[in-house]
């Protein structure tokens, strides 16, 4: 039997997911098609909002999200389908091609429907997709056989189309989508200017590469490659500045033809490698974008931090830059840098993140969607921050489901500045975006307002640290069991709090604890004769003491001297964080933080902190990258914490902190009371209380079923 069997492009890239190897570690994902068609439709409606001047926003939006152009008046409709067919399009991190394949899907249906409203014959599919791929579509990538896929599912699209006995022969695409490095080659934008212009254009590499696309003679492709890359290498030279890292793509030579035409691409999008800042290997490589990219980002800085930068750059004045990546940028540290570049070198326009689902099944990170154009930023300049309340597709399609909060630029400036310094100049310390802008509700805005003299920050009335990080858990952790054997005395052993998991109540004795951790400041010399010094010299004999992680300290066995803990603080949340508060003398390690109040009301600092008004401040401010559902603050993100002054908190009954029960999803007995203490000292109304209970409900809820969306 003849069997015609189809393979889908779509297919191809999830088998590219799946196959390529090392997935993880260089942080590439297959984006959903849904996102994809999203991204390329709002980059297109960018572009055009440049290209064709004073087009109506309705009319534009009613054509490129529902393909119906007849809002657009015939004038109009010829200056569209002139700019779409010279739109330039890039993705710098092509991968499998999905935005490729996307694009060119879009571009496609647009120019149909555009043929059908003035009545003329449209070209057919196969012509149309022809013309897309030899005239608007560029990539790159680092991975070689990603390149292969991508320039495999563009000839598929391409060939199922076509309606011929002889099938013609298929585009070359070696120049089109490259492959190397986007990342480490100099600036592309500061080789524009005129001579620099003249240069390009004279090369004729443009039409040396328009040939060679088209040709199908093995000889003559040969010849046209070796033509290609000499006139290549003499304007790499001409151009001059530093020589492109072996491997790297020399954007301003590779796609020369586009910056001769155009001065950059008018489309940059993208769904940039997820590669945590830990991962950029090696170490020379990741100061090498540490120094390139100084304006944009760290040492710290995730991989992708480095493509926001690189995809500006790219883009021709005005050109639109659109990303889907982790979201960690809006609230963390290191996303200071970022943000404090896109709102000095851009315009921001637009971020998009979904509050029920992540975007990507097999990362586990949370993502936003950025539109950002390339133009002279404006003090008036306005930032959207869209958060979807429901699955993507359907909040993209229904404003009911979506959530915006709008800030200039001039707004979001003054709100990233740090504190005066000892001159009395404040820097750009960068502001929490995501929690402030995407997922706070109007309840946490209202208190900030209007009850703002009853705040305080945490680190205005306690200390907040780490605690003991001691470099080698299997010797200091000590179960019942191990002291026994040993017959460590006493006075070398103290309770320590290991795991959350260890106490279901906020009062905590340490006496119940399970283990004891082994504390000892004495030299050799003065334990003779003790079982500590036994216990110590078996460690030494198991290679404990050559550990980089204690070899550097006086005694390695010595962990310093540590205050008991007061109160303490789970750095890794699940559905709440839990402030607890010690009994009797007692450590901690480094997987909580230390609470050391300054006033000397620990039972009210307490009470705040465990109060549902805390957990949403904290759920705010939290970092929420971890797609696993968790919630981590960093330690200088715990200590600027809004909280209710403790000065104003009526005084506690310590019983309530035996409770077990401490679920924000329900409120129990126990938590109801210590609410209604925090409420009553900021003097909330009945609905304002029910106002931050819903909040918490929404937010916590929320973040857990974005979790198990995939």
């Amino acid at each position: 039997f003849d069997v015609e069997v189809a393979v889908d492009p779509e297919m191809l890239g999830k088998m590219f997911e799946e196959l390529v190897t090392g997935r993880h570690e260089s942080g590439a994902y297959y984006t959903p098609r849904g996102v994809v068609s999203f991204m390329c439709r709002e980059g297109l409606k960018s572009y055009l909002r440049r290209r064709v001047p004073n087009l109506d926003e309705g009319a534009l939006a009613l054509f490129v999200d529902e393909r119906d152009p007849s809002a657009l008046p015939l004038t109009d409709a010829a200056a569209v389908i002139l700019a779409l067919d010279d739109v330039s399009v890039v993705d710098p991190a092509c991968g499998s091609g999905a935005y490729l394949l996307g694009m060119m899907q879009e571009l496609v249906e647009l120019r149909e429907a555009l043929f059908a409203n003035v009545r003329q014959d449209a070209p057919s599919v196969y012509d149309l997709k022809l013309h897309v791929i030899q005239r608007n579509l560029y990539g790159a990538d680092a991975d070689p056989f990603a390149v292969n896929i991508a320039m495999l599912r563009l000839w598929l699209s391409l060939s199922v189309d076509y309606e011929g006995e002889t099938p013609e022969a298929l585009p070359n695409l070696d120049f089109k989508i490259v492959r190397g490095d986007s990342l480490t080659a100099q600036d592309p934008s500061a080789a524009q200017g005129e001579i620099s212009t003249a240069l390009i254009a004279a090369s004729g590499l443009g039409e040396l590469k328009g040939e060679y696309m088209r040709e199908s003679d093995g000889a003559r492709k040969a010849a046209l490659k070796a033509r290609i890359g000499s006139a290549e290498s003499d304007l790499r030279q001409s151009l001059g500045g530093a020589a492109a890292p072996e491997g790297a793509v020399d954007w301003r030579v590779a796609f020369s033809e586009v910056f001769a035409q155009n001065g950059g691409f008018d489309v940059a999008i993208a769904n940039p490698p997820y590669v945590r800042q830990e991962l950029i290997k090696p170490d020379a490589y990741k100061s090498a974008l540490a120094r390139m990219y100084a304006d944009a980002a760290t040492r710290r800085s995730d991989l992708y931090c480095h493509f926001y930068a690189r995809g500006l750059q790219l883009l021709a004045d005005g050109g639109a830059h659109v990303f889907v990546c982790s979201n960690s940028w809006l609230d963390v540290g290191y996303g200071a840098k970022l943000q404090e570049y896109l709102l000095s070198a851009a315009r921001v326009r637009t971020i998009w993140e979904s509050a029920v689902e992540r975007q990507f099944s097999t990362a586990d990170i949370n993502t936003i969607i950025s539109a950002i154009e390339k133009s002279p930023p404006r003090d008036e300049d306005e930032t959207r921050f869209v958060s979807l309340r429901a699955e993507f597709d359907d909040a993209i399609a229904d404003a009911g489901l979506r959530r915006e909060v709008v800030k200039t630029r001039r707004e979001l400036l003054a709100a990233g500045l740090g504190s005066p310094n000892r001159r009395g100049v404040r820097k750009f310390v960068g502001d929490k975006w995501g929690g402030k802008y995407l997922r706070a509700p109007s309840i946490y805005h209202h208190v900030l307002k209007e009850y703002s003299g009853r705040l305080v920050r945490l680190g205005d009335v306690a200390n907040v640290g780490y605690g003991i990080k001691t470099g080698a858990n299997d010797f200091f952790y000590l179960e019942k069991k191990d002291i026994a054997q040993w017959g460590i005395e006493p006075e070398f052993l103290s309770p320590v709090m290991t795991s959350p998991q260890e106490s279901r109540r906020i009062a905590v004795d340490p006496g119940m604890m399970r283990r004891q951790l082994f504390m000892c400041h004495k030299d050799k010399r003065a334990l003779a004769r003790t079982r500590a010094l036994e216990y110590i010299r078996w460690g030494e004999s198991q290679g404990y003491h050559r550990r980089r992680s204690v070899a550097s300290r006086r005694r390695w066995y010595d962990l310093g001297e540590w205050a008991s803990v007061t109160m303490t603080m789970n750095r890794v949340i699940g559905n709440e964080a839990r402030t607890y508060f010690f009994t009797s003398a007692g450590f901690v390690t480094n997987v909580f933080y230390t609470i050391d109040t300054k006033s000397g009301a620990p039972h009210e600092l307490c009470g705040i902190m465990n109060s549902t008004l805390a957990q949403l401040v904290i759920n705010l401010l939290g970092r929420t990258n971890f797609g696993g559902g968790a919630l981590e603050l960093a330690l200088y993100e715990l200590t600027g914490l809004t909280i209710v002054n403790p000065a104003h908190l009526r005084v506690l009954d310590a019983a309530i902190f035996e409770s077990a029960d401490w679920d924000v999803l329900n409120p129990s007995r126990a938590r109801l009371a210590l609410d209604a203490a925090v409420f009553d000292a900021l003097g909330l109304t009945v609905g304002e209380r029910d106002a931050v209970y819903e909040a918490v409900r929404e937010l916590v809820g929320n973040r857990l079923r974005r979790a198990g969306s995939v």
